[in-house]
């Protein structure tokens, strides 16, 4: 397993995708700049800047991400390389496991890195009052809410030929996110668990405003559900991948 992650990781140095980790940070500022500037000053201990790149940012920009990893890693592969593989005896469901492991690491490094610009920017030119704790909290909990769609977009990817398709389908099925991860169902509805999970750990409602205290929003048990179900859909996501892998409907 080690070496078909090694491989991967090799693969992906000069990919797309080591180009999109570059980009996307300096994209996540700007967006949360101009995002800022519209929305004017931040009431006294809030921060807008806060805000947005844990509410606007995964609605309208984080659904294009997480599609162009997946769409990357398995597109840069031609039938013939898959040929290949089988002709040396590689394992394809270990080779398939560390494409995901790689996306999902992909994923946490532009996380991580946009958040630590956010936090920079914000405490040092805005001087807004960013909590190091819950930008932390809430980087971990963007990425752990974020998997389910990785591991979905993987089986759509495979059954869906055009890479157009699958941007479409997860921009389409985010853009609704913010009224289902208000309601009950939200945990039927896995692009929405990032937005409920952040809810009560940046304090702000899935519609972009700021909740109030007391609120029922910001009861911590949503959290300890989202995780639970978004490593719990993941999971069973890449089980159903290993399973139409192993009867060919995968390729």
């Amino acid at each position: 397993m080690v070496n078909e992650i090694k491989s991967e990781i090799i693969k992906e140095k000069r990919s797309a995708n080591s180009k999109l980790m570059l980009l996307v940070p300096p994209i996540f500022i700007i967006f949360n700049i101009m995002m800022g500037i519209l929305m004017g000053e931040s009431p006294e201990g809030k921060s807008y800047l806060m805000a947005t790149s844990f509410n606007w940012y995964p609605i309208m920009v984080l659904p294009i991400i997480l599609s162009l990893l997946v769409i990357n890693i398995n597109n840069k592969e031609k039938s013939y390389h898959y040929i290949l593989q089988r002709s040396l005896g590689l394992n394809e469901q270990k080779m398939l496991i560390a494409k995901n492991l790689v996306v999902i690491m992909e994923l946490f490094i532009i996380l991580l890195l946009s958040s630590i610009v956010i936090f920079i920017f914000g405490t040092s030119i805005l001087q807004e009052e960013i909590s190091l704790n819950n930008i932390i909290l809430a980087t971990l909990a963007l990425f752990i809410g974020s998997l389910p769609v990785i591991g979905i977009s993987f089986i759509i990817n495979r059954f869906v030929g055009k890479k157009f398709f699958l941007l479409l389908i997860n921009f389409l099925l985010t853009f609704p996110s913010a009224i289902f991860a208000v309601k009950k169902t939200w945990v039927f509805f896995p692009w929405s668990y990032n937005l409920r999970i952040l809810t009560p750990i940046i304090k702000v409602h899935p519609n972009g405003t700021f909740l109030e205290e007391g609120s029922s929003f910001l009861e911590m048990n949503t959290v300890y559900i989202g995780i639970a179900l978004s490593i719990g859909v993941y999971i069973m996501s890449l089980v159903i991948l290993l399973i139409l892998k192993r009867s060919k409907t995968y390729d």
